[in-house]
């Protein structure tokens, strides 16, 4: 197979790999993910996984250095890891001026219940992806969701005229409890959600702020209902709000459907569950790699999560491939390095097989039906 130079799968060291990359490639990476060695200990992995702690967070060090000329300027490094050495590495990072931590991502790997060796103290079934960044103002993306408006279900029946004050600054009308009543009148757009004023919503919403510095503290009756001008986007020029009823302690507010936007938009989980991904993940891209081979939907999570369709991934710690299999099916471009001789026997083959169409991993989900080409160099 060969083609275009930035589809490249590269056997050799990586340190001397990087070095020489960044004559050719400098500034044009946009996601590195990293999957070294855990540095567990154990003698019974296809690395040399039992450095001592020192010696393996330079070897860490070297290649992010190495990496770094090929980094655009808003680049993101994945490296996933265990608590053998997380803490440890994370420190290390946060040293690192030119790195700046977005977030650490837990990812369970196994199931809870499933049964380990019997002299472990503990299952071992949760593993960390540290994420950090070149450009200290990036922020995570957001999931987009469809709003869902069975939750928008309540209208409030006024039956009586209020009575004007002012509180906040703003021309307010309180209805007594015996002057207003919710009424369910199914879901659907035109009715409300509820929200009950507690944790981040007394702080970071305007609605939960109006109502801790202007209403929670007037000594209303339980259930009084409060008609704010002037606040949400849900097209009704005012917010109702009400004091809870009797016994408990969190006032609640009255919410239409949003004007601004159809879809609601939400911050990611520092938590993520792909054990059954791993569970199968012996099957995918028809090559064997024993203790060492991430599903392809965990690589699907992170490089749609971070990178558009034509960006650069880099992977130097290559293993069977899967990082550069997922590029290839989803769009992107990819360096691959790997110094061992499965470079070739494994991930090449992988590749290969890729380009003609394989349907393992995620395959199937993306419609991948084969395509592009793969560069093959021994460095």
């Amino acid at each position: 197979m060969h083609g275009g130079v930035d589809n490249l799968l590269i056997q050799g060291e990586n340190l001397q790999v990087l070095r020489h990359l960044a004559g050719t490639h400098a500034g044009r990476v946009q996601m590195v993910y990293i999957d070294p060695p855990y540095n567990t200990g154990s003698g019974d992995y296809l690395y040399a996984d039992a450095m001592p702690r020192a010696e393996w967070l330079t070897f860490m060090a070297e290649r992010l250095e190495a990496a770094r000329p090929l980094l655009v300027d808003d680049a993101v490094l994945a490296i996933q890891c265990s608590f053998h050495q997380s803490a440890h590495l994370e420190v290390l990072l946060d040293a690192t001026e030119w790195l700046h931590k977005v977030m650490v991502l837990h990812v369970l790997v196994r199931h809870p219940d499933r049964a380990l060796t019997a002299d472990k103290q503990f299952n071992d079934v949760v593993e960390q992806i540290l994420i950090y960044s070149t450009d200290p103002r990036f922020r995570m993306p957001r999931r987009i969701r469809e709003r869902d408006l069975s939750e928008y279900r309540w209208d409030v029946e006024l039956t009586g005229p209020g009575e004007p004050a002012e509180l906040g600054g703003r021309p307010c009308l309180i209805y007594r409890p015996d002057q207003w009543r919710k009424v369910e009148k199914g879901p659907g757009a035109g009715t409300f959600r509820t929200h009950s004023i507690r944790g981040s919503l007394r702080e970071k919403n305007s609605s939960g702020r109006f109502w801790v510095a202007h209403l929670e503290g007037l000594g209303l009756d339980p259930l009084t209902l409060i008609q704010v001008p002037d606040i949400g986007d849900d097209g009704l020029g005012h917010r109702f709000f009400h004091t809870p009823k009797a016994g408990n302690r969190n006032g609640s507010y009255f919410q239409g459907v949003p004007q601004s936007s159809d879809v609601t938009s939400l911050p990611y989980p520092n938590f993520v569950d792909f054990h059954a991904e791993f569970n199968r993940v012996s099957a995918e891209g028809g090559v064997s790699f024993r203790n060492g081979k991430k599903p392809e939907a965990l690589l699907r999570f992170l490089i749609e999560l971070f990178t558009a369709p034509g960006d650069v991934v880099l992977d130097y710690h290559l293993g069977s491939g899967t990082t550069a299999a997922v590029a290839l099916k989803l769009g992107r471009r990819f360096l691959g390095v790997e110094r061992e001789d499965f470079a070739e026997t494994v991930a090449l083959e992988r590749l290969r097989a890729v380009v003609a169409g394989e349907q393992s991993g995620i395959s199937a989900a993306v419609g991948w039906t084969g395509g592009g080409s793969v560069e093959f160099r021994r460095l």
